[in-house]
């Protein structure tokens, strides 16, 4: 077995939140543990889909595993219910999150491609939970407006299923840097009951009333939102967005996050 390809307990894992292969009439299904290692492989290595090693089948069939799954959400929603399976056991913790975004060049162009100072391309958001780093909300949008006027969209991307009772949505604390510092944000997390730790610009004169707030622990936690990009940049494919579409390459993100859940169980 190949160290790009799943062992055997992750695809036992992974295996009870994949739809059923169909039963009846007309061409049998490809395997669907060699196509998901082909779109591993993909997405480790950064090849092109033409390129796939012969040993995960028709490269053809790969890409349309993977458009398939990411049109009807069958990734998120395995992410999701990993998510929930790790919180169930106490390895991750919800209640304080990291907030921040990364600039990913895109050489070929596409939907939310934005030009910026550095090149076209285009901003990856993401939330990730306090304890282990993970990521629990992702966003691909236009690399050109400001990260902040994404920032109410990734938050209300928080969802992970409960096996009993409502999904959780609300976070106690969000943490972010003096970039997310905007009163129509804080207004936003203050309705929803999140409070926040986002410092104020030094040049930002404070309104009557209010009182200096001292961080402390939990804002010198966010070298974790650093870290997770940095588990994201390990796949290639990532690295640099080469899909036109950004449903197919959020797909490749949130297929990376299925895996960092993985090495969890």
């Amino acid at each position: 077995m190949s160290r790009h390809e799943l062992s055997d307990h992750q695809w036992k894992k992974i295996q009870e939140y994949l739809p059923k292969p169909r039963n009846g009439r007309g061409r049998p299904e490809a395997d669907r543990r060699q196509t998901l290692n082909g779109i591993i492989y993909i997405l480790k290595t950064g090849c092109a889909w033409a390129d796939l090693p012969k040993r995960f089948g028709s490269y053809v069939t790969c890409w349309r595993r993977h458009h398939h799954y990411v049109k009807l959400g069958i990734w998120d929603r395995i992410w999701k219910f990993l998510l929930r399976d790790l919180q169930e056991k106490k390895l991750i913790q919800l209640d304080c999150v990291h907030l921040d975004g990364s600039f990913v060049p895109a050489k070929r162009g596409g939907s939310k491609v934005g030009k910026t100072k550095i090149g076209k391309g285009s901003q990856v958001l993401s939330i990730v939970e306090n304890k282990k780093g993970l990521p629990i909300a992702l966003l691909v949008e236009d690399a050109n407006p400001h990260e902040i006027n994404f920032a109410e969209k990734i938050v209300e991307r928080i969802r992970i299923p409960q096996k009993r009772g409502a999904p959780f949505k609300k976070p106690k604390i969000l943490v972010a840097d003096k970039g997310y510092n905007s009163q129509a944000f804080r207004t936003f997390l203050q309705k929803k009951g999140i409070l926040t730790r986002i410092p104020f610009k030094k040049n930002q004169k404070p309104k009557r009333g209010r009182r200096p707030t001292d961080f402390g622990i939990v804002y010198k936690q966010r070298f974790k939102v650093e870290r997770c990009f940095a588990w994201m940049d390990n796949f290639r494919r990532l690295v640099i967005r080469y899909d036109r579409s950004p449903l197919m390459y959020q797909g490749f993100c949130i297929l990376a996050c299925i895996i960092m859940c993985l090495r969890y169980f």
